[in-house]
């Protein structure tokens, strides 16, 4: 992916810290759900019925610091200046999108971090839960660790994997502002529009990179790869019921990214959420 010419934004970086509660009410990739990968990874077994397992058992956490340091754009490196590269142009392109969305646009925050961390609404971020967005503090949370042990486990690879992540959490705040989190209340079924929909937002964005000639040979392939490496049914292994889906399937995701990708239009991302 070119980013040369790309300023990269600040970016907020917690180091250390300490809890073991789990975090609740945020929106991920693969969220909760991707707690289950490092159960089975560890040869644990699992199934889609330990979800609910472990949404019962959320802890909000008290006394888990917060502090942390805002880093300047110019001087990030390696995988956090991607992500501050990242966070320019998904500005820029949703801050133009949003005027025909009627919305009014305001940039969610972009946090770093390698340990348990308080959120403004969401309990605590564990770095295991994997990346996910906080509608209570409006910022998108990512511990890079946790990213090389999906590019490991599950087939992501390449810098557009990377950028679908980003891309997807950022789908979350675009949906917060629209106001879909005031209506997630209908259970697993609601769960899949919704995560499907932040993939459509993703696929628009992408879209758009294509047009400014970002993209290189191969990076939509890696960002389809990452799609179904994080669909319900690969996570499990097969073993999920569809009733317990709360992302949707490999095919799905794939299909509502490319459903973006092809129409370079977020106004066609209807999956009912």
């Amino acid at each position: 992916m070119r980013l040369d010419d790309v300023n990269a934004g600040d970016i907020e970086v917690r180091r250390g810290g300490g809890s073991k509660a789990a975090i609740g009410g945020g929106l991920g990739l693969g969220g909760l759900l991707l707690l289950l990968v490092i159960n089975m990874i560890a040869g644990g077994g699992g199934n889609a019925s330990d979800i609910g397992q472990v949404l019962n058992g959320l802890q909000q956490g008290d006394g888990v610091s917060v502090e942390g340091e805002t880093v300047r754009g110019d001087t990030l490196e390696g995988q956090e200046l991607f992500a501050g590269k990242m966070m320019t142009l998904l500005g820029a392109y949703w801050g133009d999108e949003a005027k025909a969305m009627d919305i009014k646009f305001v940039e969610p925050g972009f946090v770093v971090f390698d340990s348990p961390t308080q959120t403004g609404g969401c309990g605590v971020g564990q770095p295991e839960a994997g990346p996910f967005y906080c509608p209570g503090d409006q910022k998108i949370y990512i511990d890079f660790g946790f990213y090389s042990q999906l590019e490991s486990q599950l087939g992501f690879d390449g810098d557009f994997a990377m950028a679908y992540v980003i891309a997807h959490e950022y789908g979350h705040h675009i949906q917060n502002l629209l106001g879909v989190m005031d209506r997630r209340g209908g259970g697993n079924a609601q769960s899949v529009r919704v995560e499907l929909q932040a993939d459509c937002f993703a696929g628009a964005w992408a879209s758009s990179a294509k047009a400014d000639g970002r993209l290189e040979a191969g990076d939509f392939d890696e960002a389809i790869r990452a799609a179904n490496a994080v669909g319900d049914d690969a996570i499990s292994g097969g073993r999920a019921g569809r009733d317990t889906f709360t992302h949707g399937s490999s095919a799905e995701r794939e299909k509502w990214f490319r459903q973006g990708f092809d129409s370079g239009d977020p106004s066609s991302c209807r999956t009912g959420a």
